[in-house]
């Protein structure tokens, strides 16, 4: 029987079968310390308690949608004697943890700039963001944007990433379609396929790269941020919307900035967002992958399985 084999091999079958967290509580708590010890391995320790309040003040605004699950982990806290153990809203969390920072993560704060070209009346509007991610991993590019008033155009849209801050080691160069006007009337947030890049294996588990994106002649449109989450892996879309302006959760902008040592004043702890009301709407590739949506419901938290089922 699974339950009976040595925490040791249980351990090493998540590696493979995560799906195994669901088959009871003990599964569940297991999975837990499995995320706990691979983060311990992504990050030292002292990374973790620098973390450590930006982490629990976003993991709490979860609790409505997640609280149960989470308190499946906190009702038996798992002590290893170190001080990670014991830490409401982190100890608890580590898969969440680990999804929203290294899995799947989102990037906010950019440097922004905007200039005249020469010679033309054209203006360039170039973002940069530095961007840590794991090796040997392929990642999504998804642009955020917001456009705050009917009228305007995305303008000219080229994505760049960069495996050194030289801009040498190119792992994506790529010009979205200048279609995207045709589909981006009316205010709201967009989300644009923006490719995909693969990460090189190395010594090192993490690496950052350099992220630019230039959009030329854009009116009322802002990146709001970049996306690594892979929506609608089925079909090939090219953007989705949302008539709200506001979609994501503050305080995981705020632990976006602390992660990379961003300015914190670009986030205003105050908003409050709607996307649990948020409608997505979906502009496919291809007219045969056109569909529903259900996978997407909301960009608040990653997406995770429920827990509801699990035998406690």
């Amino acid at each position: 029987m699974l339950n009976e084999l040595p925490v040791e091999i249980k351990l090493e079958l998540l590696k493979s079968h995560l799906q195994l967290a669901f088959l009871n509580t003990e599964w569940y708590r297991l999975s837990n310390r499995f995320y706990k010890e691979h983060c311990l391995k992504l990050k030292p320790k002292a990374y973790w308690i620098r973390l450590q309040n930006g982490v629990c003040r976003y993991i709490e605004t979860l609790d409505k949608e997640r609280g149960a699950a989470r308190r499946i982990n906190a009702r038996n806290s798992l002590s290893y004697g170190d001080e990670l153990s014991n830490i409401p809203f982190m100890s608890d969390s580590w898969q969440i943890i680990y999804s929203v920072l290294f899995r799947n993560p989102r990037f906010f704060a950019m440097e922004c700039e905007s200039r005249e070209m020469n010679l033309s009346h054209d203006v360039k509007t170039e973002y940069y963001c530095p961007m840590e991610l794991e090796s040997g991993r392929k990642y999504p590019c998804n642009l955020w944007c917001k456009k705050v008033t009917d009228g305007g155009f995305f303008g000219s849209i080229r994505v760049a990433i960069y495996g050194q801050p030289d801009c040498t080691d190119p792992l994506l160069l790529r010009d979205l379609p200048l279609v995207l006007n045709d589909w981006c009337k009316v205010p709201g947030m967009y989300c644009l396929y923006g490719g995909d890049f693969e990460i090189p294996k190395s010594a090192t588990s993490l690496q950052v790269v350099h992220m630019g994106v230039s959009i030329t002649n854009a009116t009322n449109v802002v990146l709001e941020a970049v996306d690594t989450t892979p929506f609608q892996n089925a079909k090939s879309w090219l953007l989705f919307s949302t008539r709200e302006m506001e979609i994501f959760n503050p305080t995981e902008k705020l632990l976006s900035a602390e992660r990379m040592h961003w300015d914190e004043k670009f986030v205003n702890i105050n908003n409050t967002a709607s996307t649990k009301e948020a409608e997505f709407n979906f502009v496919y590739r291809f007219p045969k992958d056109s569909g529903s949506h259900n996978d997407l419901k909301s960009v608040w938290f990653p997406r995770l399985r429920d827990c509801s089922m699990i035998d406690t």
